[in-house]
């Protein structure tokens, strides 16, 4: 077992990570929160698995317990679902000392954490991610979305957590596919961080899940604590991601995030090798993990559709984007690229 504390500027919370994890929910809610009525935010394919433990560990601490289901995929992650959470919160009748329960994937986390931060001007909400990629990234950290037309995650809100539940057992209900998906977020930190993470992802993640699981939310704590609100350091974390996020658009949303994420890393170490004097070993070695683990080396998209399809990203200031590269495996540092420019970096 471990518990992790997050300590950021807009408050303290613990990230409990073990097996059975979410068995605690019901009494560690009963220290935190303020108010009786809870609202389950889910999806109709974690629903049957999950909710009725949830609800009966929330029951069984007293807590009144209401649930909302949002079809599964990214592409509830928008402005009609996010609307109707809200319009669910203020009929069930929660009030300002009552807490929202995201329990799903990373689609869930967001929509569920950006509802909570915004209904009432915010009230309290608890993470417990049920996935690999929410596991190691989305659950921590406090940055709540949806997406819009133009791109991912264009109206959100940053909204840390009272407490998250990582509970490992959820990894052994999980098809491959969301296993890959996973790991492609794990690799961008392996490459951020190098060291223990990397090897013991080259050594099997089968063979060291828990601990490349601490490792990979311990990693993205020491970021979160240095800059809670990405106003510097925080841009790391996003290495690979601009690419990722135009081939998500590009595809409809189709693409898998992680799975676009790993394409992303091995884009990027390619443009950092040219741009930034990476060792080519680094590269290859990181290529060379991600065929190891099924995952994408590269997109299908030309170089000059991925720069037009990153216009619209987040990142942008003006006529510039924020792009991470890296010098070696374990440094990665953050540029600002002239969109003009930008297609020299995804060849």
């Amino acid at each position: 077992m471990s518990i992790l504390k997050v300590k950021t500027d807009s408050g303290e919370y613990e990230v409990l990570i073990r097996k059975g994890a979410s068995s605690d929910i019901g009494k560690k809610l009963k220290q935190i929160a303020r108010g009786n009525k809870t609202a389950i935010i889910t999806d109709d394919v974690v629903m049957p698995l999950y909710s009725d433990s949830i609800i009966g560990e929330l029951s069984g601490c007293g807590f009144e317990t209401c649930v909302y289901v949002l079809p599964h995929g990214e592409a509830s992650k928008n402005g009609r679902e996010y609307l109707k959470i809200l319009e669910f919160l203020a009929e069930s009748g929660l009030d300002r000392r009552d807490t929202v329960v995201a329990l799903g994937g990373g689609v869930v986390g967001d929509i569920a954490g950006f509802a909570a931060a915004t209904y009432l001007r915010g009230i309290d909400c608890v993470q417990i991610p049920t996935t690999l990629l929410s596991m190691t990234d989305s659950s921590v950290g406090g940055k709540t979305a949806i997406d819009l037309k133009a791109g991912k995650n264009l109206a959100g809100a940053f909204k840390q957590p009272k407490f998250v539940a990582i509970d490992t057992d959820f990894l052994e209900t999980l098809p491959e596919a969301e296993i890959k998906n996973g790991l492609g977020e794990l690799i961008k930190y392996a490459v951020i961080d190098g060291g223990e993470i990397l090897t013991m992802l080259e050594d099997g993640f089968g063979k060291n899940v828990q601990k490349i699981v601490e490792a990979a939310v311990d990693i993205k704590r020491r970021v979160v604590e240095a800059d809670e609100k990405e106003s510097g350091l925080r841009r790391i974390l996003n290495f690979g991601h601009t690419p990722a996020h135009a081939a998500e658009k590009l595809s409809g949303f189709t693409l898998p995030h992680g799975v676009a994420v790993a394409a992303g890393v091995n884009l990027m170490l390619r443009a950092s090798v040219r741009k930034a004097d990476c060792p080519a070993r680094d590269a290859q070695r990181i290529e060379k993990l991600c065929v190891k683990y099924g995952l994408p080396v590269a997109f299908e998209y030309t170089a000059k559709r991925l720069a037009e399809a990153s216009a619209g990203d987040k990142k942008t200031e003006g006529e510039f984007i924020n792009l991470v590269l890296a010098d070696k495996i374990g440094s990665v540092f953050s540029i600002k690229v002239p969109k003009t420019e930008l297609e020299e970096y995804y060849l």
